[in-house]
């Protein structure tokens, strides 16, 4: 595709966005309120659960300011959506309330309020584009204790943490009420070096009302429910955060409402509140006992009228263990529920009895006895029975001392923060050089962040979970924030190369915008672009000021511009211009990098060889091969063990992806030649993603080469690697492949094309080069054949600490 095209559609997708997302329209309006408007010093924003309905801590927050006639002047906005417009408004009139305006997310309105109101509530996050002012006030309550691992610790999506992380750096409260919800939100979004404000440790200003038992009577009295036995149902929702599988979980819910309501007695109710998703599509008018929460009240106001709790996996429990009453967890679903999900306590040392049938859930319901839990209470609600509310009105409005504050940068260490950008985490050498280097780094010396993409990373994240746990990371979610003048001169810029001064003031201005928007603020001693591509990351390294900036060279970057659609050369070169080092993976490349920008000192560029992750080397060859989910082969696991097994075939390997510049065209073409007098051997290529991986199946299967086996996305090719005789690589050009050394790190000889990279590595002994051809691929396939190879052992160890010394030494 031309450029030409390539840009026009580029253009159709943005104004398409444009025109059809709201949210991708919100970001210009927002840009433009934060950018020129000023601070509304009597303006306070309220949103809870992103404005999916109005309850929950900020409502008290909101009641507390409300009813405070020293408030009475200031304007009080609150977030809703579309939908629950008209219900929300009803809502607040039930209550009592006037004093208010709605705002619809997203709108200009809404995105006016957040940019410019002086105080902000929230128990979720504001959206992707939001940035705090400096004279903001943000105070985050979050909205429950966890059972289910959060953060990091979210095995399924531990990328998923973006927008919810930066909101914490941006707060300049964060509310826990209990020191296991601080321990485990401090540690799992790793906030201890990143959050300068402070840590509230005081009771949730929602569970407040589970101590207002004459308040409950009267709602009972109220509800005509004096008489009745009193149930709640609150369930957690069961799908993800990617993944919303409303109507499976509504056949679940109907079948087991309709059993419980046959076993029901007259004198209880069974009131049920389901998550958003489902509340919505749930019918209740066939069920005698079973009803929904009634909507006008808020939804722990009506629950601590309830003289039992069911729930399975939800966090309500902790809160409504302040009443001492019955709660049960209907947990017909434990081991699949759990199959991919963490939880912070084993399930099973809950002190609440659990059902997994309907039968054992009336039973447990219909038990008169109801087992104390006050160590629980103790552990978990120590503070509630205080007006937290009330405190936090007092505190940000009255200056009043009332709340457990902790200073945020009191559990800072007082180490250098460092922060490395590691690309997609995709199944290749630049990722496979990272975790190299991740697992052998100093925690002790500093503090490492790796940076990455959330949706890039999404077919990835194992690689993530094994981050080591002293490694910390961000990640970016959302589109930047923008006007539609920045988008003007971001098209001249990455489209046409315009680099007139006009234009690159937009594109520094934008990018200093993005630094808020992503760090809150934080400060990095040292940021590394350590993929040394992403044009963004260039751009936005560049924009951090006081900051010693690092940008990594992996590969002749003369070439790649040829090859890489992510490669923009202006943006590349300018930060090589003005970043502080230009970090080489190997010696040759210092005069290609000079080449490449005429006139910059050479003592600003530096030799960081990569690191091997050698134990985990050894550790995955030992294993038995796997494929992944998504891997695709032309031969079957058991076709695959079949050739490694068979010691009379000679098997040679490549590992690299499926592009054009790894030559895997030309090895196929040399080994068919090869295996024509040799028919005992095989060839494996084992590659991530490239575009030539199906083209490459075809010719195979075309030309019958049964013993050419390709294989796409294989997470772990040490079985295959162990168990072949020789590695032979192919490429044009070559930074220095961490396959070669993982190869002889598992004792196998190396065959390489003569080219730069490889060439000043295997030189010393280590590998033999051939010449750049088909046939030279060919003459090595031969010499290795006949075992006619003297080559040296590589002391892996020693490379590495070497290695590392030079990493340390760009920091110093």
């Amino acid at each position: 595709m031309s450029s030409i095209k390539k840009t026009w559609k580029a253009i159709r997708r943005n104004f398409r966005s444009f025109r059809k997302n709201r949210a991708y329209r919100a970001r210009f309006h927002f840009t433009r309120y934060y950018e020129k408007e000023p601070i509304d010093e009597k303006t306070i924003f309220f949103e809870s659960y992103s404005a999916n309905n109005f309850s929950g801590n900020v409502f008290y927050i909101y009641k507390a300011i409300a009813d405070d006639p020293r408030l009475k002047e200031y304007r009080k906005v609150i977030a809703c959506n579309r939908k629950n417009h008209a219900e929300v408004q009803s809502f607040l009139e039930f209550h009592g309330f006037t004093d208010f305006e709605l705002v619809e997310v997203h709108s200009h309105e809404y995105c006016r309020a957040i940019a410019t109101a002086k105080y902000l509530f929230n128990n979720s996050t504001l959206p992707v584009y939001f940035i705090k002012r400096p004279e903001q006030v943000f105070f985050n309550t979050w909205h429950g204790t966890p059972l289910k691992t959060l953060g990091r610790s979210i095995i399924s999506a531990p990328n998923e943490i973006g927008n919810t992380q930066r909101n914490f750096f941006m707060a300049d409260y964060l509310l826990y009420p209990n020191e296991f919800t601080f321990e485990h939100m401090r540690e799992d979004y790793m906030l201890n070096e990143l959050f300068p404000g402070k840590y509230a440790l005081n009771g949730y200003p929602r569970n407040y009302v589970f101590y207002q038992t004459s308040q409950q009577e009267a709602l009972r009295r109220k509800l005509e429910l004096t008489d009745k036995q009193v149930i709640a149902y609150m369930p957690t929702w069961r799908g993800t955060v990617a993944r919303r599988s409303v109507q499976e979980q509504l056949l679940a819910v109907r079948y087991f409402l309709m059993e419980i309501d046959k076993r029901l007695r007259d004198d209880q109710v069974f009131y049920v509140n389901l998550h958003n998703f489902l509340n919505a599509e749930l019918e209740f008018d066939g069920y005698k006992h079973i009803l929904p929460f009634p909507k006008e009240y808020e939804t722990y106001e009506f629950l601590s009228i309830a003289d039992c709790l069911v729930t399975d996996y939800s966090s309500v429990f902790f809160d409504f263990a302040n009443t001492g009453r019955k709660i049960v967890l209907f947990a017909y679903d434990e081991d699949e529920y759990f199959a991919t999900r963490g939880v912070y306590i084993p399930y099973e040392e809950l002190p609440f009895p659990r059902a997994d049938t309907v039968q054992k859930l009336i039973r447990e319901i219909n038990d008169p006895v109801t087992r104390p839990y006050p160590e629980f209470v103790k552990r978990f609600d120590p503070w509630d029975d205080q007006d937290t509310a009330a405190m936090i009105r007092d505190q940000i409005f009255f200056g009043s001392n009332e709340l457990h504050l902790i200073d945020g940068t009191s559990y800072r260490n007082g180490k250098r923060n460092v922060l490395i950008f590691g690309g997609s985490l995709a199944q290749n050498g630049l990722t496979t050089s990272l975790r190299g280097l991740l697992n052998h780094l100093d925690t002790e010396k500093y503090n490492f962040f790796v940076m990455f993409f959330k949706q890039r990373v999404q077919k990835y994240n194992y690689v993530i979970s094994d981050f080591p746990k002293g490694i910390s990371y961000i990640s970016i979610q959302g589109w930047k924030d923008i006007t539609i003048m920045d988008a003007f001169c971001q098209l001249l810029y990455y489209r046409f190369n315009i680099t007139s001064g006009f234009v690159m003031d937009h594109i520094d201005r934008m990018f200093q915008r993005e630094a808020k928007r992503i760090f809150a603020g934080n400060q990095f001693s040292d940021v590394i672009h350590f993929t040394g591509y992403e044009r963004n990351i260039a751009a936005l390294f560049g924009q951090m000021k006081d900051t010693h900036s690092v940008i990594y060279v992996h590969n002749d970057m003369r070439k790649e511009k040829d090859t890489r659609s992510n490669y923009h050369i202006p943006s590349i070169l300018r930060a090589y211009r003005d970043f502080d080092n230009i970090v080489a993976i190997r010696e040759s490349m210092v005069p290609e990098i000079m080449d490449l920008v005429p006139g910059i000192p050479q003592d600003k560029i530096k030799v960081v060889h990569n690191v091997n992750n050698i134990e985990r080397i050894l550790e995955n060859a030992a294993l038995p091969l796997a494929f992944d989910e998504n891997t695709e082969s032309t031969h079957t696991v058991e076709e695959i063990r079949e050739i490694l097994d068979d010691a009379s075939v000679f098997k040679f390997i490549d590992v690299a992806r499926y592009s054009p510049e790894k030559g895997l065209k030309r090895l196929i073409l040399a080994f068919e030649d090869f295996s024509r007098n040799h028919p005992d051997s095989a060839l494996f290529v084992i590659g991530g993603h490239g575009g030539e991986h199906r083209e490459l199946c075809e010719y195979c299967q075309e030309h019958a080469l049964k013993n050419v086996v390709l294989i796409q996305s294989l997470s772990n090719p040490f079985p295959i690697l162990a168990k072949c005789d020789c590695f032979i690589l192919s490429s044009f050009y070559e930074g220095l492949p961490m396959s070669i050394m993982e190869a002889l790190i598992l004792d196998k000889p190396v065959v390489s094309t003569n080219i730069t990279g490889p060439r000043e590595f295997l030189e010393q002994g280590y590998g033999e080069l051939v010449e750049d051809s088909q046939q030279g691929l060919y003459d090595g396939m031969v010499k290795a054949y006949d075992h006619e190879l003297d080559l040296k052992p590589f002391e892996a160890r020693a490379f590495n600490e070497q290695a590392l010394q030079e990493f340390y030494q760009i920091l110093k």
